[in-house]
């Protein structure tokens, strides 16, 4: 299966569907809320919206399809002017080798960010190729279907001043059939011990409006400090969390572990982290209770999956970031997998403005379970409506 050409294009498109926009207005806490002009909602949203789309063609004509965030461009020029032609005349079942070429040839530039999103995007499409050839799904050629019920939790509830709308977004996402829900914080340390308490006000309120089977999730989204962290944990402990995600930047791995020591409230972290050796320092510094990798960030289906097996190890869950079929296929691969979160269209704002998606093919969620895979390799398809620049390789 000799791999006979890498090809990437980037498209002027969210991979988030309309997330983007929406969050660009939303209060709450982030990496910027500290700084003049930039604390305001998620205004620090201007790089311009982009994929990268990678095709790989093997000897026999089977192509495969992967994909990755490629905001301004730069992992569409790293593979196309690199880590393609790294990856081409090698066997595509070699995974491992291949993976492992392409990182060690972009230590210089990469080891995080996009050229890791770059590989992610290879990797993927390598994979796809490799079980489109085969005519055998991905979670298949990763050693089957783990038999363990998997769930979907609907990500997520965003804050408003009317709680009455906090508690219908909550509703809603019960009435679908979701037994785990994820609401976002709309206040960081800036706004003192107010913003905790209206904190908990919200957090109340959603806890409230869910039925007692239904686990209940929350996400800082990287916008707290420690002392602020603290205080909320404090205040959050007897409410039964089932986590508190990236309440710190990511880089603060001392910070989470010593939130985690606490033993208030689960930490969860891991979607802003890149390769295996990034999770290796999280496990070491006992920085998190659960791991959450990005297959389209941590370095594909290669990486996500030494990931997990490192994560059983050390017996932490892994409960990946955002939904993909690519995610999908090594949770249903691996036995500690169990979760996997939602990002529903139309998503919480707007019940009419579902947004037309960037491939076809990927499995729905129904009654908050993803259905299985029965399609070759990845099982996606180029949507040519929302991408009609792609309809030559559609």
């Amino acid at each position: 299966m000799e791999i006979i050409s890498v090809e990437a294009r980037h498209v002027a498109r969210s991979m988030w569907g309309n997330f983007w926009q929406q969050q660009k207005s939303v209060r709450g806490p982030s990496p910027m809320n500290g700084f003049a002009r930039r604390g305001d909602g998620w205004s620090w949203y201007t790089w311009p919206q982009g994929i990268v789309v990678v095709r790989v063609t093997l000897a026999d004509g089977t192509t495969g399809l992967g994909y990755s965030e490629d905001g301004i461009g730069a992992a569409t020029l790293m593979v196309n002017e690199h880590l393609g032609r790294i990856a081409t005349g090698l066997d595509a079942q070699a995974t491992e080798q291949i993976w492992e070429q392409m990182y060690r040839s972009s230590i210089v530039y990469g080891r995080k960010g996009a050229a890791i999103e770059a590989m992610s995007a290879i990797d993927i499409a390598i994979w796809d190729a490799v079980g489109t050839s085969l005519g055998r799904p991905v979670y298949q050629l990763l050693g089957g279907e783990h038999g363990r019920q998997v769930r979907a939790y609907a990500s997520k509830v965003q804050p408003d001043d009317d709680l009455a709308e906090v508690r219908r977004m909550a509703r809603d996402y019960a009435d679908r059939g979701y037994t785990g829900v994820k609401a976002n914080w709309p206040y960081g340390p800036a706004d003192g011990r107010r913003g905790l308490l209206a904190n908990l006000r919200h957090i109340e309120a959603v806890r409230d409006e869910l039925d007692d089977h239904i686990e209940l999730m929350s996400d800082a989204y990287m916008g707290w400090d420690r002392a602020f962290a603290v205080e909320m944990l404090r205040g959050l402990s007897g409410l039964g969390l089932r986590w508190v995600e990236e309440p710190l930047i990511p880089d603060d791995v001392a910070g989470h572990a010593m939130l985690r020591d606490l033993g208030l409230v689960p930490i969860a972290t891991g979607e802003h982290e890149f390769t295996r050796y990034g999770f290796q320092h999280l496990i070491d510094a006992g920085a998190a209770d659960v791991l959450q990798p990005d297959v389209h960030r941590v370095g594909g289906i290669t990486e996500l999956r030494r990931v997990c097996q490192m994560a059983s190890g050390a017996g932490l869950d892994v409960i990946p970031h955002v939904y993909s079929a690519a995610t999908l296929h090594v949770v249903l691969s691996q036995p500690g997998c169990t979760w996997i979160e939602h990002l529903t269209n139309p998503s919480y704002w707007g019940r009419d403005q579902r947004v037309e998606p960037l491939f076809l093919g990927e499995p729905e969620v129904v009654d908050g379970r993803p259905q299985l895979p029965t399609e070759p390799g990845i099982g996606l398809r180029i949507n040519e409506k929302a991408m009609p620049e792609l309809a030559d390789w559609a």
